[in-house]
């Protein structure tokens, strides 16, 4: 059968020992996404043996497609799951793990993919730049910070990104009833010839890029939820 039939079933049994082994999350080592499918390391979808199969989030799952991720980076990944958890995996502190969660929900999973797909072009919606001024406002309390070295560096670095984000981001925005207008090529263009369009372009696809070097940020933070 080919890759790109209807996929069959994977028997309930097997389904329910390999999700349990992977702790129903993605067996991506520092990847804690929960929202999880199984792969097919060999892509033969009749091929349901427990050993070649293996749960990966979504954005693992289309990088193992696309041969980002190897069969044989599979199979290591695989082997890890029945190998005790390495020590170099600390406790947090009550304080910390708090935090963490907490700056995680106002980042999902969901919301990084939302601002990752992005264009910022014409209207930009609420639910994009909101959680940002979440975050902002949680910055005023002076306990919003982590006692951990390692994670305070990536909450500083995070913070430095959603700055300069926010920053780029204001300074061609407009406020709207559910979200922002933003650069709107066609309309610009239309209303004056002599404005610089490569200019907005470029504008553009920098919010664009500083949007994704945010995310990446974030996506550094939410891998320590492991740790939890």
């Amino acid at each position: 059968m080919s890759y790109e039939n209807n996929r069959p079933h994977i028997p309930a049994d097997i389904r329910r020992q390999v999700m349990t082994e992977a702790g129903h999350s993605c067996s991506v080592q520092h990847c804690s996404e929960h929202i999880v499918e199984i792969h097919h390391i060999d892509e033969n979808r009749d091929n349901n043996d427990p050993s070649n199969l293996i749960v990966l989030c979504d954005k693992h799952h289309k990088l193992a497609h696309k041969k980002n991720i190897t069969r044989m980076e599979l199979k290591d990944y695989k082997k890890l799951l029945s190998q005790p958890k390495s020590t170099q995996y600390l406790e947090y502190s009550k304080h910390d793990s708090k935090l963490l969660i907490e700056i995680n929900e106002i980042f999902s999973y969901e919301k990084i993919n939302l601002i990752k797909n992005e264009c910022f072009r014409n209207f930009v919606k609420e639910e994009v730049i909101s959680p940002f001024i979440d975050l902002f406002y949680r910055l005023e309390d002076p306990l919003f910070k982590f006692t951990d070295q390692k994670l305070e560096h990536l909450r500083s670095n995070l913070i430095v990104n959603a700055q300069k984000f926010m920053s780029h981001f204001s300074e061609q925005s407009a406020g709207l009833e559910g979200g922002y207008a933003y650069i709107d090529l066609e309309y610009i263009q239309r209303k004056n010839n002599n404005v610089d369009i490569n200019y907005l372009v470029q504008y553009s696809n920098d919010t664009v890029r500083l949007a994704h070097d945010f995310c990446e940020s974030m996506l550094l933070l939410r891998a320590e939820l492991i740790n939890l």
